[in-house]
C-alpha cells in the first residue's frame, strides 16, 4: 500500500474516533437540560385532593349551564398537566341546529356575515343541520390568563360574550347527496387571496369543494358529492353568503 494510502486511512480513522469521542460528550451535556426539564416537572406543585374536587365540580357546573343556554364559557387552568397540558378549554363554544328557524334565529342575530338558505337551491334538497362556532383566538385570552392567574383558583371561569361567530356550517341532503356551504376563518396569508379556489383533491375524492376569498378574514366554501357544475356551485355559494 503506498505512504499516501496509508496516511489517508490513518487521518480518516482518527476523524471518525474524534467524531464519536465528540458525539459521546455533546450527548452527555445535551441530556444535562432534558434532565432538569424532568427534575422541574417533578418538582412542580401537584393538585391538592380538594382542588381536583373543585375543578370536576366546575366543570360540571358550567356544562350544565351551557345545556341550557346558548352560552359560551373559557375556563383557565392552573393545572395544565389535568388539562391534556394546556391552560384554556372552552365549553359551550359550538351549538348545532335541526331546524333552519332555531338557526337563523341565532345567526340573525350576529355580526358580520352569515350562511343563510340560497334562493337558488337546486331541487330535492332538504336542511339537515347547521353548526356555528365561536372564537378560540383574541386579546380577551390575554385578560383570562391574567384573571386566572391573579385569582389563584385551580380552575377560573369567564363567560365569553362573543358577537361573531368564527365557523358557520350548514348541511342540505338529496338522498346520499350532501350540500355543504361554509364560513370559515383564514390566517393571515389566506386573508390576502381573492377569488374562486377548487380544492386540489384526486378526482376519485369527494365532497368536491369551491372555496371564496375576497380579502377579508373569512372565507366561504361550497361542497357537495353531486355532479353540480363549478359554475352553478359558484352561484349557489353567492347566494349562500349574506353580508
Amino acid at each position: 500500500m503506498k505512504t499516501a494510502s496509508k496516511v489517508a486511512i490513518a487521518t480518516l480513522s482518527s476523524i471518525l474516533l474524534l467524531g464519536s469521542s465528540m458525539n459521546l460528550a455533546v450527548g452527555a451535556a445535551s441530556s444535562k437540560p432534558a434532565q432538569k426539564t424532568v427534575a422541574k416537572k417533578v418538582a412542580e406543585k401537584a393538585p391538592t385532593a380538594e382542588e381536583k374536587k373543585f375543578i370536576e365540580n366546575e366543570i360540571k357546573r358550567v356544562r350544565e349551564l351551557t345545556k341550557k343556554s346558548d352560552d359560551s364559557y373559557v375556563m383557565y387552568h392552573k393545572y395544565k398537566q389535568l388539562n391534556s397540558g394546556l391552560d384554556l378549554s372552552f365549553e359551550g363554544l359550538t351549538h348545532e341546529y335541526a331546524t333552519y328557524e332555531d338557526y337563523l334565529k341565532r345567526a340573525s342575530g350576529l355580526k358580520g356575515s352569515i350562511m343563510q338558505q340560497p334562493s337558488n337551491l337546486p331541487e330535492g334538497y332538504t336542511f339537515s343541520k347547521a353548526i356555528i362556532e365561536g372564537p378560540t383566538e383574541g386579546k380577551f385570552l390575554d385578560v383570562l390568563r391574567a384573571e386566572g392567574k391573579k385569582s389563584g383558583k385551580p380552575v377560573y371561569t369567564k363567560k365569553i360574550d362573543w358577537k361573531e361567530a368564527a365557523t358557520i356550517r350548514l348541511k342540505y341532503t338529496n338522498g346520499e347527496d350532501t350540500l355543504t356551504f361554509s364560513k370559515y376563518t383564514v390566517d393571515s396569508e389566506g386573508s390576502k387571496k381573492k377569488g374562486f379556489f377548487d380544492d386540489d383533491f384526486p378526482a376519485q375524492i369527494f365532497p368536491k369543494y369551491v372555496f371564496w376569498q375576497d380579502g377579508d378574514k373569512f372565507g366561504y366554501s361550497i361542497s357537495t358529492s353531486s355532479d353540480i357544475s363549478r359554475k352553478q356551485k359558484i352561484e349557489i355559494l353567492k347566494a349562500a353568503v349574506k353580508k
